[in-house]
């Protein structure tokens, strides 16, 4: 279970993921960490969750394309960098 402190920290970073690194588009919660996707890299971001987390993981995001059936709804932006957080109480 995750503290409420935690809880706060990670709504700080996602709001900061949110305006530097052009919206999130992905977020996966697991036991021991946070992945969060935004689509594009942000050096604030980088010096924002070296401040705030000490400890993480970045890559750019590998997404498979998949064949359209005909769909002509407006497709979402991609993941372009995906963010890995520990959970910790820290």
């Amino acid at each position: 279970m995750v503290s409420a402190k935690f809880y706060e920290k990670l709504m700080k970073i996602s709001k900061v993921m949110e305006e530097e690194g052009d919206g999130i588009s992905y977020i996966r919660n697991e036991a021991d960490n946070y992945t969060i996707g935004t689509r594009k890299y942000s050096e604030k971001i980088a010096q924002y969750l070296d401040e705030t987390v000490g400890t993480w993981e970045g890559s750019e995001a590998h997404v498979k394309k998949k064949k359209s059936r005909g769909n002509k709804q407006e497709k979402p932006k991609k993941v372009g960098y995906l963010w890995k957080i520990p959970v910790t109480e820290s």
